[in-house]
């Protein structure tokens, strides 16, 4: 045929001569016809996979000795030719079906499977495998088992290893025409792909798999990855399947512990050594998982840190809680947003407490004003960040705010601190670089600070002043700071998750869009999160405050229910109590790192919160919170402050009417006082990591450094006056000095 074809395009045989990659004719070495060492053909890949009446090019190459393209004549072949053929006047070029005389027109042929190869001067080329089919409307890829019997289905695919459990499922793709009749074996192989690879691993080349030693593949093996869900797709003839889902199987519950036994939920060790927690990982079908990708988080990272392995590594005397859990993205992968089967994030059911022994350190606290006395502002001052090291309690050099904040908040990383501010957020960074400003403010985030994370790179600011209100999320962890808005009127609270997953926002405002219909003051809480669609939830009173568990698995409501706190689950942010009773909601409140307790201030007492959560149980949760009233036996008090401690042992409260700082002690249920000298009123106060020591600002103008293991009051601090000379002065552009109301501790 090919002698027949060069006869009819003699004409051509000039243009043959030189070309550099095609031709006709097999030759021979005869007449200085050079003979390749080899002859290449591209596409390489085998098979291909074209649509009958399509065309389909090839080039061929032939090389010589040092592997260099001669130009001599290439003849292409076709095993079949009713289902492939070539002629010589379009090089290479593939007819699926046969050409016309004129080598022009392509005529559909029949669907079948032929091999084409090239050959110049008596030289092949290896071959390829092309398969001819009618065009695809559909392709299903769909679970079988090449063994006899099958296994038994299970729900999702463990990565457990487990003897006589699966750790794989087998798919395999067909393909059908526009009048549903499979042609599978006519399409060539199919391209299997993943959503997520770190999932599931998908293999076409497992000995088990009828894929033809790989000439034709139809089936794959998807073994587990990661906890997760994703899909799988196949391509052939430029069609995609629909999606099929694959789990491998998610996260069900997280059991830490220390050391060999399950009971033992808490380690004491010296300042500066190390402790290891370990979590004991169930999927939801009940296999023990030997590698999860968790989150782990220290509730008191200035304290002690935790590796992801559950490698703990202290840093200063005091407590810490330390949780992990498994959430997206890395945990329980793509099953965001409530996806069945499941919802997350998994949260473990216990909590490791923490407490470090040893010698209190000595550290900085740092002062600011709000340039406020009785809520009224203070005409024309502009207050300053002034450091006193906790050593020799002086002061050191200020730094100047560009505007009176109204919240001072060092992140729980001791990097930074965030100060809310009507002109803008501003962040301080003590640390920084030598030469560069360690005050920065961001206009775009006016407000009043809300929350930080506990990695300390996120913030949340509240902004009820200007219209729309707004809330702020900044974010400081890049090398520029991003600032988002969220459309949240009226926000009074917010907490992120200590792992920083989740964030709930309070509001009382009436008119809430969806929760118009609501009573009492349609206020709602809001629920952020990175990988969902801010969602609503409708509340049947205000509250004031959020605090969230331990272990993050759900947040406590101080309000929410008439005359009652409440509870949402962070997972799934259903209600895990609906009502925890009380005579009325407390000023302040505050859950606490031992996984226990919360403590809610209510003149004139306090309330104690204990929560059990049911044995072995996880997110969503039904829980049970019981509460106990103490009173202080100081008569009615306006509460200002509560701060507890880090091993979760006490808690400071502070009054705007009475001249001493209060403590309740958990351990025994008593409480005690520390009288501020003078019997000053407090403004704010500071507790040092280790608890050791607290500063309090007070009325007189003064810094009172308390002794919290003696409970007297040690030194008072004397902040300098602004008289035009002193470059320490708390405030500047007025007389005097300001209310030092603002004391942050850096951890």
């Amino acid at each position: 045929m090919s002698r027949f074809v060069c006869g009819v395009f003699a004409v051509l045989s000039l243009f043959l001569t030189i070309s550099t990659l095609t031709g006709c004719g097999g030759g021979s070495s005869n007449g200085g016809t050079p003979t390749p060492v080899a002859v290449t053909l591209s596409p390489t890949a085998s098979p291909q996979s074209v649509e009958i009446g399509s065309l389909l090019q090839f080039t061929a190459t032939a090389l010589n000795t040092s592997r260099q393209a001669i130009t001599i004549p290439v003849e292409y072949l076709s095993s079949d030719s009713s289902v492939i053929t070539f002629v010589p006047n379009a090089p290479g070029l593939a007819c699926a079906g046969r050409w016309d005389a004129l080598g022009q027109v392509c005529t559909p042929g029949s669907a079948g499977v032929t091999q084409v190869s090239a050959v110049a001067n008596g030289v092949s080329s290896p071959t390829i495998t092309v398969y001819v089919h009618d065009h695809v409307a559909r392709i299903v890829v769909e679970e079988f088992s090449p063994t006899t019997p099958p296994p038994p289905q299970v729900p999702c695919v463990t990565s457990a290893k487990v003897n006589g459990v699966q750790n794989f499922l087998d798919f395999r793709a067909r393909a059908f025409s526009q009048d549903g009749a499979d042609i599978t074996n006519t399409v060539g192989s199919f391209t299997f792909q993943q959503v997520s690879g770190a999932v599931v691993t998908l293999d076409t080349t497992a000995s088990e798999l009828n894929n033809n030693n790989g000439t034709q593949v139809t089936q794959v093996r998807a073994t587990a990855g990661q906890p997760g869900i994703t899909q799988i797709f196949a391509t052939a003839a430029g069609v995609n399947s629909a999606p099929t889902p694959f789990e491998t199987c998610l996260v069900k519950s997280i059991q830490m512990q220390v050391g060999s036994a399950t009971t033992n939920t808490s380690f004491s060790v010296a300042k500066g050594t190390s402790a290891v927690v370990s979590a004991t990982v169930l999927d939801r079908l009940g296999n023990q998982l030997d590698k999860a990708p968790l989150t782990w988080a220290s509730l008191s990272p200035g304290n002690a840190t935790v590796s992801s392995s559950g490698d703990v590594t202290t840093t200063n005397v005091g407590g810490t809680a330390i949780t992990a859990s498994c959430i997206p993205p890395s945990c329980n992968i793509g099953s965001a947003n409530g996806q069945p089967p499941t919802e997350h994030p998994v949260y473990p059911s216990n909590v490791i407490t923490g407490t470090i022994t040893g010698t209190a350190g000595t550290g900085t606290v740092y002062v600011t004003s709000t340039c406020t006395v009785n809520g009224a502002p203070v005409p024309g001052c502009q207050p300053a960040i002034l450091p006193i090291t906790t050593k020799d309690n002086l002061i050191g050099n200020r730094f100047i705010l560009p505007s009176a904040p109204n919240t001072f908040v060092f992140d729980p990383q001791g990097k930074k601190a965030y100060l809310g501010s009507s002109q803008g957020l501003i962040v301080f960074t003590p640390g920084g670089a030598a030469g560069s400003n360690p005050i920065a403010q961001f206009n775009s985030a006016p407000g009043k600070l809300l929350a930080v994370s506990n990695d300390g790179n996120k913030a949340l600011v509240g902004d009820t002043t200007s219209h729309p209100n707004q809330v702020y999320l900044v974010d400081t962890s890049g090398t520029s700071t991003g600032i988002a808005s969220l459309l949240i009127p009226g926000a009074v609270a917010a907490a992120f998750s200590p792992d920083d997953f989740k964030a709930f926002i309070v509001s009382n405002t009436p008119n809430v869009g969806t929760c118009t219909t609501a009573p009492n003051n349609q206020a709602a809480l809001y629920v952020f999160s990175p990988f969902e669609a801010l969602k609503t939830i409708c509340l049947s009173a205000p509250a004031n405050a959020i605090s969230f568990f331990a272990n993050a698995g759900f947040a406590y409501l101080n309000g929410g229910a008439p005359n009652a706190l409440t509870a949402y689950n962070t997972c799934d942010n259903s209600v895990a109590e609906a009502t925890i009773p009380v005579p009325q909601i407390p000023a302040l409140f505050q859950a606490t790192l031992d996984g226990v307790h919360a403590i809610g201030i209510s003149s004139p007492g306090v309330d104690i919160f204990s929560t059990t959560l049911p044995p072995g149980s996880t997110c969503p949760y039904s829980v049970t919170t019981t509460n106990t009233f103490v009173n202080l036996g100081q008569g009615d008090f306006t509460p200002i402050q509560l701060i507890v401690t880090s091993d979760s042992s006490k808690a400071y409260i502070l009054t705007s009417n009475l001249g001493s700082v209060f403590i309740y002690n958990f351990g025994v249920n008593t409480v005690d006082a520390i009288p501020l000298a003078g019997n000053t009123a407090p403004l704010g106060a500071s507790l040092s990591a280790d608890g050791s020591q607290l500063y309090v600002g007070a009325a007189d103008g003064d810094i009172h450094a308390i002794s919290t293991a003696t409970g007297v009051d040690l030194q008072q601090i004397t902040l300098p006056p602004n008289n035009g000379t002193n470059s320490n002065s708390l405030c500047t552009n007025i007389p005097g000095t300001c209310p030092p109301d603002l004391i942050a501790f850096q951890p």
